[in-house]
């Protein structure tokens, strides 16, 4: 499941691995009675019943898993029921909360007792403005579950908190591997709601007896897969090297490194460098960059405004530009996190820092391109200081592997070769947690199993050179430009 659409995969593993998309919806929103953001929970269960029930029709399964993005999470009171619909990120209840929790605890704690870095839309300061703005909803909670715990609830009845997607909440002290409870005791957060934190490929129950009936899917398996969306796409990102660097791109793009320990510094700190868990307990220092978000958003707009492009179209626009770098934006200005009026959003940043505001849709597309591919790079260089690797490489995997254009951006910008592949990562990352699981694929026991089996499928991997064309004066200079505009936001 993704911010923007959930769909399910039915992923066959042998001497290759392969997929087929059974079923994809939006990923439902609504807003609630305090005028919230929503994820629409019970409809997006209804898709997925939909979804299982095209998939009996298919063949039959061995195991069911969810993957989601981090952040977002439901609480449950006594009665095993949903106390209130879970709110998305995108919604303006953490406006100010940062700032209230630095406030309360210091900007020091809350980086050091999590590795996690200081984004207001993480776990942690959503249950700040839940204390703040509407603590009776703690009064009635006695678990929390993160989005695919909750999804795997509703399909089994079971309650369990899985450990990739538990560090991405910022409560939980990734460095000691603990839940973060003096953290959150001096917040207002009640530790109690958190539960035990389970391994990636724990198998959680089996699905309901009311929805196998519905679905006629039969009892099938269900395992807390590495269930944070990230965690599974690296788990099939076939590295180069150790300190290759990857970029899980899709509405966000979470770029980073795989290590076995995490890094907590003053650099991880001021660089937002988060320190999120993988699979066998190892570690992914990485930053949550806005991604693909903004062009959904501005295709969105267009679309509003009667001009229906695809998101090749854009694309295809964007690299029409005669100036490429003509406007810049600081991707992760807090500006951009929030829905709606993207194009306003990105002109009003030009206008501020005296650039030519972008009115045409090549122009817009090809602002957002280029900004991205400059926060790749960008971060890709604080990641190699703080990791101490080389970083010969960035692999490039989920949808936005597909855009050739921002691939090529990327590879010009950093001076590295980006290798793009697979598009399917997340789901195939999934589905081999889920077989070593259920230990019935020999060949298929651990991490380097599987990259290999990635490696030996045939998924068109493709690679990207730095253009010999490509001029290092200017892209110094963009560079340069690019930072200013970080620097000031900062400010």
């Amino acid at each position: 499941m993704g911010a923007e659409s959930g769909r399910l995969m039915a992923v066959s593993i042998d001497k290759e691995i392969t997929t087929q998309e059974i079923y994809r919806f939006q990923t439902p929103v609504k807003m609630d009675s305090r005028d919230r953001r929503c994820w629409d929970f019970p409809k997006i269960i209804d898709e997925v019943i939909t979804a299982l029930t095209k998939a009996s029709a298919t063949g039959s399964y061995e195991g069911l898993a969810v993957d989601t993005w981090g952040l977002d999470f439901g609480l449950i009171d006594k009665d095993g029921e949903i106390i209130e619909l879970p709110v998305s990120h995108r919604d303006h209840r953490t406006d100010g909360m940062l700032a209230k929790a630095f406030e309360l605890v210091g900007k020091d704690r809350l980086h050091n007792e999590s590795g996690c870095q200081l984004l207001e839309v993480n776990s942690i300061y959503q249950l700040l403005a839940i204390a703040q703005q509407s603590p009776n909803e703690f009064e009635k909670a006695k678990h929390l579950l993160f989005m695919p715990d909750l999804v795997l609830y509703a399909l089994t009845g079971v309650i369990g908190t899985e450990y990739t997607i538990a560090s991405t909440s910022g409560l939980y002290d990734v460095p000691k591997d603990r839940w973060a409870a003096e953290l959150a005791k001096d917040l207002g957060i009640p530790i109690e709601i958190f539960g035990k934190v389970e391994n990636p490929g724990t198998i959680r129950g089996v699905l309901k007896k009311e929805i196998q009936d519905k679905t006629g899917i039969g009892a099938i398996t269900c395992i807390a897969t590495a269930s944070h969306d990230t965690a599974s796409a690296v788990f099939a990102t076939p590295l180069l090297s150790p300190g290759s660097a990857y970029i899980s791109s899709g509405t966000w793009s979470l770029m980073g490194v795989e290590l076995t320990k995490p890094v907590v510094n003053e650099i991880t700190m001021n660089q937002r460098l988060t320190n999120e868990g993988g699979y066998n307990r190892s570690i992914r220092l990485l930053r949550n960059i806005m991604g693909l978000w903004l062009i959904q958003e501005v295709r969105k707009n267009l679309k509003e405004n009667g001009e229906d492009y695809t998101y090749a179209q854009l694309v295809e626009l964007a690299a029409k530009e005669a100036d490429p770098f003509a406007t810049l934006i600081y991707v992760d200005a807090s500006i951009f996190i929030h829905a709606g009026g993207m194009i306003e959003r990105i002109q009003r940043f030009a206008k501020n820092t005296s650039q030519p505001i972008p009115t045409t849709p090549g122009q817009l597309a090809q602002t957002v391109f280029a900004s991205l591919a400059l926060q790749y790079a960008k971060t890709c260089e604080t990641l190699s200081a703080c990791s101490n690797l080389p970083m010969p490489a960035i692999h490039i995997v989920g949808g936005g592997s597909q855009n050739e254009h921002l691939c090529q951006l990327t590879a010009d910008i950093s001076n590295r070769q980006v290798i793009a592949g697979p598009v399917e990562a997340t789901a195939m990352g999934n589905a081999m947690v889920q077989a070593i699981a259920l230990g019935k694929q020999p060949h298929l026991t651990d991490t380097i199993s599987a990259r290999a089996l990635i490696e030996v499928s045939n998924l068109g991997l493709k690679k990207y050179n730095p253009s010999k064309d490509a001029n290092s004066n200017t892209i110094a200079q963009v560079r340069t430009r690019y930072e200013r505009l970080t620097l000031e936001d900062m400010r």
